[in-house]
């Protein structure tokens, strides 16, 4: 797991806020999202030596809205992923109402209890395994899959919106 967060090595705090970004703006230029501030995700220094990148708050054309955080560490090789947290609140005409994607601190996990990475649906207290990715593969994720397919009804999957795969 430590070997898959150590391939993810950032340039920088800065350019990768720019890069996410752009990744919204794709998602807006696609009609899945409403414009944003331009301006999110903000960085800030955060204790501990950390810095964050944080959206308090993207909403998709629907009506859902998204919510994130990402903290990085500084080391010698680069900036590394120590922690996020993805809360997507989906549109009240779903019968699911959120889905939470956590990566917890090494320090924090109990991993035989609690995966360090792992996802939430609805308001389960449920861990469930999710694997560890890049936080922007984890956006293109929501956005294009989860956001249009989770908790609709039998025929109402995507909504009518454009996804990435064809049915």
């Amino acid at each position: 797991m430590e070997t898959a967060l150590g391939a993810m090595l950032i340039e920088s705090p800065a350019l990768f806020g720019r890069h996410l970004r752009q990744d919204l703006s794709r998602q807006i230029d696609s009609g899945r999202m409403k414009r944003t501030d331009d301006r999110i995700p903000q960085l800030a220094a955060v204790p501990g030596g950390l810095n964050e990148l944080e959206c308090p708050g993207a909403e998709f054309a629907d009506g859902g809205r998204l919510l994130f955080d990402i903290q990085l560490e500084e080391s010698q090789r680069g900036w590394l992923i120590k922690r996020f947290r993805f809360h997507l609140h989906l549109p009240p005409s779903r019968n699911i109402k959120m889905v939470r994607i956590h990566l917890n601190p090494e320090t924090w996990h109990d991993p035989v209890r609690i995966p360090r990475c792992h996802l939430h649906v609805g308001d389960s207290s449920a861990h469930i395994p999710f694997p560890i990715m890049n936080p922007r593969l984890i956006l293109s994720l929501i956005c294009e899959h989860i956001e249009p397919d989770f908790g609709g009804f039998a025929g109402q999957s995507g909504a009518g919106r454009k996804t990435r795969h064809k049915p």
